[in-house]
Parts: structure tokens; sequence; C-alpha cells
């Protein structure tokens, strides 16, 4: 089973997730937009550990990213970098122990979000018989700086077998 809308979270509901098998699909823009805001509600603690994500991997593999959009910004690549990096709107790290990996990152809004949906079999990765949706970038995600992640320009997408070419 999935759980989804990932926010609010425990050591001990992390650890039951992990024993029940259960995959999480976490919008990561939850600490970027929200850990300043809700601190005075919630608290700082928990406002800054809304969306455990290291803490969801050290008992499962599978992490899955979404936008909520309108919400969030669908940008797969600023998911990626809100999760790398969880910098706050006052530019502050919020709970810097639950930032990920940019490969976790990466695979959360491709192949551990098509295995959050049972399509990963379709989707998510590229194999030979997948759907060919895919966005060829200008950059190299695992060379780049992590806080510069979500600045890596397409160069183009592939979508149904066609090529659609960044304007720019």
């Amino acid at each position: 089973f999935v759980v989804v809308h990932f926010a609010n979270s425990n050591k001990e509901q992390i650890a039951k997730i992990g024993k029940l098998g259960a995959i999480v699909s976490a919008n990561p823009y939850y600490t970027t937009a929200f850990a300043d805001k809700y601190a005075d509600g919630l608290g700082q603690e928990r406002a800054d550990h809304m969306v455990r994500s290291a803490s969801v991997l050290k008992v499962t593999p599978h992490l899955s990213f979404h936008s909520d959009l309108p919400m969030a910004p669908s940008d797969p690549l600023y998911l990626a970098w809100t999760a790398v990096n969880r910098i706050t709107v006052s530019g502050r790290v919020a709970a810097p122990e639950q930032r990920i990996s940019v490969d976790a990152a990466l695979r959360g809004v491709t192949i551990e979000a098509a295995y959050s949906w049972r399509k990963e079999d379709l989707i998510g990765s590229i194999k030979p018989g997948k759907i060919a949706y895919l966005t060829v970038l200008d950059a190299d995600p695992y060379n780049v700086d992590p806080k510069k992640l979500n600045y890596i320009p397409a160069w183009v997408t592939v979508f149904e077998g066609k090529l659609f070419p960044d304007p720019e």
C-alpha cells in the first residue's frame, strides 16, 4: 500500500511503515515552503521534520515524490532539489539529517514514482518495451552542485516517441 501526503510523522510511524512494507509518496516541497511558516503552530522541531525522507530510506527503498500540483511546482528537478537540500523560504536548512542523495531524489521522481503507481513495467526508467517518456538534460545532475540541481535546463523531451526540443 502507498502512504500519500506524507508530511508529519514520528520515528515510530517510520518504523511501522518499514515493517509493513509500505511505499511512501511524499511531497518534498512541504519542507521548503512550510517549515518556516508552520513553526508557530507545530513547533520548530516538528515543522522542520516534515517529510522525513532520509528516515524513510533507512526502512524501505520505496520513497516516491509527487507535487500536489497546483500546490507545488510540478518540475521534477525542483522536487528533487527540495529533497536534496531542504532549504526553506528563509534560506535555512530544515532538519539537515533528513536530506537525501541526488540519486535517491532522482529515483523518487522516476522509477519509485512509477513503482508507487504500479507502473514500473511501463514507465520510470529507460528499457526496451517501456513507454518513452524521458527528458535529456543539458548537464549531468550527478556532476552539478546539488544546490543548482533545479537550474539544469532540459535539452529535449521525448514523449510517446516524439522529440520536443527545448524552445530556448
